[in-house]
């Protein structure tokens, strides 16, 4: 059975959501490249509940004196998950050509960011549905798929300020709703601590700690279980293996940016792998992702117990459910501040 979760707000709750994008977008250039194949299979419609303050108690003749927002109850059509994706198409950045898929109408647009070794149709899953209620926007890094591959350093830095012209080009304005999972999930994470203006939600599946190493060195746990040897990344492609030479980076540059912006928070973790692991190594991992959640007053963290590392492949309704309360979070903050 599907589990459902909320995030709750009372009419007290201060929530802002910042528009902002500095610069001016350049001309947007795209071309069809070619069709999509294949298609996703179908699973549950997942239930989603969202809980509000109660309104005040009024004379059934009196009409209320102000508008209160309320919280959107979004739902979401399981046959969409059966569809193929949409066409992909080329983006013309600074930084070279990016492939993409794009669907849908509305806002916040919702960012898909993947992880080491994965490209877009990664999101396959979830894509459709999420575009039924929202833009939704899914890309190839630099190297992957029908992108460009680039000599540039591939850090987290540098792959925000990529992220962030792609976007651009193609005028997709801010505020964005970040997904990212495991090493995608620490770039959002750069993303949102950077450019906080621009980001209204974030959904992390199974994304790790910039700390967790240091934790795990500490807790004495050997390196093995947490730092894989690159040899066995050997057989990758150029752009995983320069994604993951970088890494240790990329987390010294999440470490050192700004705060994480007080904006809706979920925190996706596996549950099936990490009963089996050894002791220390779990209370590390499950330590680290409570922190996570507690990066934002808003945050909130939900273990996929029957789910290993891939949250969005074998649990998809679970990332969908999770985005779907960060999107009607986020739109209720925008018409809170309205008021």
């Amino acid at each position: 059975m599907v589990r459902a979760f909320s995030l709750q707000f009372d009419d007290k709750s201060k929530l802002e959501a910042q528009l902002s994008l500095n610069g001016s977008p350049p001309s947007r250039r795209t071309t069809v490249v070619r069709s999509a194949v294949g298609s996703v299979a179908p699973v549950l419609q997942p239930r989603i509940r969202y809980t509000v303050g109660a309104p005040a108690a009024q004379h059934p003749q009196q009409a209320p004196r102000h508008y209160e927002p309320q919280l959107e109850r979004l739902r979401v059509d399981p046959s969409l998950r059966s569809q193929a994706l949409p066409a992909p198409l080329l983006a013309y950045t600074p930084m070279g050509m990016r492939s993409f898929i794009s669907a849908g109408e509305g806002g916040p647009a919702v960012i898909f960011e993947s992880g080491l070794g994965d490209g877009k149709e990664i999101w396959g899953n979830i894509f459709n549905e999420v575009s039924a209620l929202t833009r939704v926007f899914a890309y190839d890094r630099a190297g992957y798929g029908g992108s460009d591959p680039s000599d540039l350093p591939r850090d987290g830095l540098q792959v925000v300020h990529e992220l962030r012209a792609l976007l651009q080009a193609e005028e997709i304005k801010p505020p964005y709703i970040l997904v990212g999972h495991s090493l995608g999930g620490t770039f959002v994470k750069l993303f949102a601590r950077m450019h906080p203006g621009e980001v209204a939600g974030v959904v992390l599946v199974d994304a790790r700690h910039s700390e967790f190493d240091k934790r795990c060195k500490q807790q004495g746990v050997h390196r093995l279980l947490y730092q894989p040897p690159q040899l066995l990344f050997a057989l990758s492609s150029r752009a995983t293996r320069a994604e993951l030479a970088a890494s240790a980076l990329t987390m010294r540059q999440a470490r050192r940016a700004g705060p994480f912006p007080s904006i809706p928070l979920i925190v996706l973790s596996q549950g099936k792998a990490t009963s089996n692991w050894p002791e220390r190594l779990g209370k590390v991992w499950n330590a680290s992702q409570r922190n996570l959640a507690k990066m934002s007053k808003l945050g909130r963290m939900r273990v996929c117990e029957d789910s290993g590392h891939n949250i969005h492949q074998e649990r998809p309704e679970m990332v969908t459910t999770a985005i779907l309360s960060v999107l009607a979070a986020a739109r209720y903050a925008k018409a809170k501040a309205k008021r």
